[in-house]
């Protein structure tokens, strides 16, 4: 003769199965808020860093010597054309701001026009050299 498990038996089996759900829910709930991104003091990824409102920049209008200018990076495509941030400016080939022009760009540097006079300006300067000048 099999035993039919009574109504409190029943319970017993029920109590931990809906207690550990609750427990789980509660566990789900805390691993979640501590997830949360929490945007404060940070810039927006989906905003720009460079615009084309952004790209005249006053860090090349005051220059008058090539020494004056420092590149902080170049982009260099050979086909569609290169860019140069130079001073916090993005210009390209040809164009020019205040008494610099971008003659040409090269993987490694640029040629710079100013007041009319060209010169090369490495994008990395290498510091024996400077030395070696400054003694000279």
């Amino acid at each position: 003769m099999t035993r039919r498990p009574g109504r409190f038996q029943l319970f017993l089996w029920i109590l931990p199965v809906a207690f550990g759900m609750i427990f789980l829910d509660i566990f789900n709930a805390a691993a979640s808020e501590q997830t949360l991104y929490s945007a404060k003091g940070k810039r927006d990824p989906f905003v720009q860093l460079i615009t084309m409102t952004s790209r005249v920049a006053a860090g090349l209008v005051g220059v008058e010597t090539l020494d004056e200018i420092s590149i902080e990076g170049i982009i260099y495509d050979s086909k569609k054309g290169s860019v140069v941030i130079a001073n916090g400016s993005v210009l390209r080939e040809g164009e020019e701001l205040g008494s610099v022009k971008v003659v040409k760009i090269k993987p490694d540097g640029a040629i710079f026009s100013v007041n009319g006079v060209e010169g090369y300006k490495a994008m990395y300067q290498d510091e024996n050299r400077d030395k070696n000048r400054a003694n000279s």
